[in-house]
């Protein structure tokens, strides 16, 4: 039995134990790095930390596997080569800063025909790109807030009709993650706070601005996995600790998560807007063909409406404080467990032998 957003199911997945064999197994990541004086605070903001790294590996190996790490370097495709891992766990969010970043790692593992968790190098790369997108879902007829590109100076001529279609607005950079470029100033209620936060965007960070009608409803965050059938394996609201009267989930709450944001678990949303997230979520991590695992993130309108902001196809993992791990915890499930489901699911994908990751994942309702 497994555990699928509150409730038991027998296992979907074929049984792969006379599959190839897995014994090593390699883990790919970026290590967190401060920040130099010319570069955005924010730039390393995605990648992980040492002791994150530390925790996946454990936990790996507590499954029976050889571990191996594979910092994202000039070394890599060497190490890879040496060694020649049966599978890889990709946590990497690429190096630079371009839109393609995320793909980098994939790319490199298709090449070697190494097997590795989560989307493909396409996927991903057009996944990171919020225009692209957006584009995507609304064609594919599912929620999402309307937006606008700027570019070039010139997009900033005749803002005021902007103005006339939703009173405020969100400024993001086109192509990042873990709210990096988005603060608690990012919200805009005027053409001269828009032209200044869009500069602010093209300065720092390189790339074009997103202008995104703001919804003023609560955030949700919902984790998907699977692939013959994906399901939702779990949700969360996010609400400040304090009462606001606007509030961002902006990079100064995550990095004060304790102090700022409270999690609330599914049984504090409705059972309808549970059923509405969950269908919605799945909606979209088939919309862009996505594989083992991902994270969508909604927030309300005025009218209570869900809306898709953003696709997290490489989530953080971390136990501590990545939003994944923390809304599976909230909807019942272990940590470990999470763990299982993305290696079988991506196990499965390929073939391999699932039998190392068959213990019951039957969650308990509260760790």
């Amino acid at each position: 039995m497994e555990y699928i957003f509150g409730e038991e199911r027998e296992n979907p997945l074929p049984n792969f134990s006379n599959g190839k064999d897995v014994e090593k197994i390699g883990v790919t990541y970026n290590l967190r790095c401060e920040a130099k004086d010319h570069e955005p605070d924010d730039l390393y903001e995605e990648y992980d930390s040492l002791e994150t790294i530390e925790s996946i590996a454990k936990e790996l190996g507590e499954y029976g596997f050889q571990v191996f790490l594979f910092e994202q370097n000039d070394t890599l495709i060497q190490k890879l080569l040496s060694v020649k891992p049966d599978f890889v766990l990709n946590l990497t969010e690429g190096r630079g800063t371009s839109r393609g970043r995320e793909s980098q790692i994939p790319c490199i593992l298709e090449s070697l025909e190494i097997p590795f968790s989560g989307s493909d190098s396409v996927s991903l790369g057009l996944s990171l790109d919020k225009v692209l997108t957006s584009g995507l879902l609304a064609s594919a007829g599912l929620p999402v807030p309307e937006n606008r590109v700027f570019k070039r100076p010139v997009d900033l001529n005749n803002l005021g009709v902007l103005f006339k279609h939703h009173r405020q607005y969100i400024i993001k950079p086109r192509w990042e993650g873990s709210s990096k470029g988005i603060f608690h100033d990012s919200i805009v209620d005027s053409s001269e706070q828009l032209v200044d936060r869009v500069q602010r965007i093209w300065n720092l960070y390189k790339q074009p601005a997103v202008v995104e009608e703001y919804l003023p409803g609560i955030e949700i965050t919902a984790g998907v996995a699977g692939n013959i059938k994906p399901e939702c394996i779990g949700m969360m609201s996010i609400t400040p600790k304090e009462e606001t009267a606007m509030f961002l989930y902006s990079l100064e709450e995550k990095r004060n998560y304790i102090e700022r944001i409270q999690y609330n678990g599914p049984d504090t949303l409705g059972p309808m807007l549970r059923k509405d997230i969950a269908k919605l979520a799945v909606r979209a991590f088939e919309a862009l063909e996505l594989r083992d695992i991902a994270r969508i993130d909604f927030r309300l309108d005025e009218k209570d409406k869900p809306h898709i902001i953003d696709i997290n196809p490489l989530p953080g993992l971390s136990p501590a404080y990545s939003d994944l791990p923390i809304l599976y915890r909230l909807s019942g499930g272990k940590y470990s467990d999470l763990l299982r489901i993305i290696l079988r699911e991506a196990f499965s994908r390929y073939g391999l032998d699932t039998s190392r990751l068959e213990e019951p994942l039957c969650a308990e309702k509260r760790d």
